[in-house]
């Protein structure tokens, strides 16, 4: 039988082109699947476990800090979840089933952070804490094993800090070529009457497993006090071991490095540091990935303009050489405006982004040029109460256009951080938002 040409052309570009080629983008908008109660729902992560002994579904465990800035001189509570896949069909009664306190002794517990368990023997998480709420400005980093159940802890590694500093991140590095990681974080402290202080460090890793009053050594007064991001940056022929700092009290960007060939930071000699956006607004955060997946990775910050009272999105792209070059950036998502908070306090939009694919399936196909697809943003509004979307309009890659696409507007205040995740192992993605005013953690899922 003879083929219609036109029919064999076809034919033959469905044999060659990558599977992705033919096959319908997934639409932005996962499935809702309810929400549990949870007060104060604040920061939010999920791990998968590094044991390959248990089932797929009980490596996966979800933390989430709450804190009340109406509890005066008061602990606030953090909270986990185990297995949360196991009860994707019954979220309305996660808060009295599987939602388990884990203690209350911090003030204004931020993001708690993974540690491998090369750190201390076993896995487990830092949470970080403190803020400049009055009486929680006394911040910890405090480790948990959560190898046990409950997790054993906590253990509070910057119990030699001398002021009361405030801690939202927490990155492992081996910074003094010894062979263990040393835990890299930024911290600020704001009295009531003055300027912040703020500061860059690393404390070493004494190598005694789970234990407290880490070493401290600080990189830098200069700039970093809330959020930073750790990167590899090449310029003149060799690479520098980097971090690059959202200054939020200073309203710039910032990148510190160290010349010791080595990477040696305990050089305190060979650290430099260089403000590369003076006039960025107010950072929040800041994020390193490949966000258009060429192969070279891209800095990502959320901004907010306080004269203005708008926040954006924008993206700088790493210069040839990052000590002298200026750094080119572009704005991909913007018009987030904070609400008026009750009993007033300065307030910003967005916040955290974090990037995720809808399924296995879609981050494992290749687009047409024969690279990944894109990876799409989820994005806290923070203070306009609401969660995002920023689905990639093409997979070109000089094509920086993002849909802004509303997950959720939980109707309060403030949203809180998510946690994505394929938690019950059928191949999509599935993703859990903390609505801090509502008192409620909110489910999705992208399968059909």
């Amino acid at each position: 039988m003879r083929v219609p040409l036109p029919l064999l052309s076809v034919a033959l570009t469905l044999m060659v082109l990558p599977y992705s080629a033919v096959t319908q983008k997934p639409d932005w908008e996962p499935r809702y699947l309810g929400n549990t109660s949870l007060r104060h729902a604040a920061f939010m992560e999920a791990y998968f476990s590094e044991d390959e002994t248990l089932a797929y579904e009980d490596r996966w465990s979800v933390y989430v800090s709450t804190f009340d800035p109406g509890l005066i001189g008061q602990f606030d509570r953090k909270y986990y979840i185990r297995s949360p896949g196991r009860y994707m069909d019954s979220i309305e009664t996660w808060d009295t089933d599987i939602l388990e306190l884990l203690d209350v002794n911090a003030y204004w517990p931020n993001n708690p952070d993974y540690m491998p368990s090369s750190v201390g023997g076993a896995e487990g998480i830092v949470w970080t804490s403190g803020f400049l709420v009055s009486s929680k400005t006394d911040g910890q980093l405090q480790l948990y094993d959560t190898t046990q159940e409950p997790p054993s802890g906590p253990y509070n590694i910057a119990s030699n800090d001398n002021t009361d500093w405030a801690y939202h991140r927490v990155v492992w590095k081996d910074m003094d070529n010894d062979g263990d990681l040393d835990a890299i974080t930024s911290r600020f402290f704001l009295p009531l009457v003055g300027e912040a202080s703020t500061q860059v460090l690393y404390l070493e890793n004494p190598g005694t497993g789970f234990s407290e009053g880490w070493a401290e050594h600080i990189i830098t007064e200069l700039g970093g006090d809330v959020h930073f991001a750790v990167k590899t940056l090449d310029a003149g022929g060799r690479p520098y071991d980097c971090i690059l700092l959202g200054e939020f009290f200073n309203r710039r960007l910032s990148v510190v490095w160290t010349e010791n060939v080595t990477g040696d930071w305990s050089d305190q000699a060979s650290i430099e540091y260089r403000v590369f956006a003076p006039n960025s607004n107010q950072p929040f955060d800041v994020l390193v990935e490949d966000f258009n997946e060429d192969g070279t990775e891209e800095l990502m910050v959320t901004l907010y303009d306080n004269a203005a009272g708008v926040g954006r999105v924008e993206v700088f792209f790493f210069p040839a050489d990052f000590r002298t070059d200026n750094f080119t950036n572009i704005i991909v998502a913007e018009g987030f405006v904070p609400n008026d908070i009750p009993g007033g306090g300065e307030v910003m939009s967005p916040g955290s982004p974090k990037i995720f694919y809808p399924s296995s399936a879609y981050a494992n196909e290749l687009a047409l040029d024969g690279r990944p697809h894109k990876p799409w943003v989820m994005l806290s509004g923070d203070d306009d109460g609401c969660m995002y979307i920023l689905y990639p309009d093409t997979e070109d890659r000089t094509d920086w256009t993002y849909q802004k696409q509303t997950l959720i507007d939980t109707q309060g205040y403030i949203a809180g951080k998510m946690a994505t995740g394929d938690f019950d192992n059928d191949g999509y993605t599935d993703v859990l938002v903390a609505g801090y005013s509502t008192g409620k953690l909110y489910l999705y899922t992208y399968a059909p």
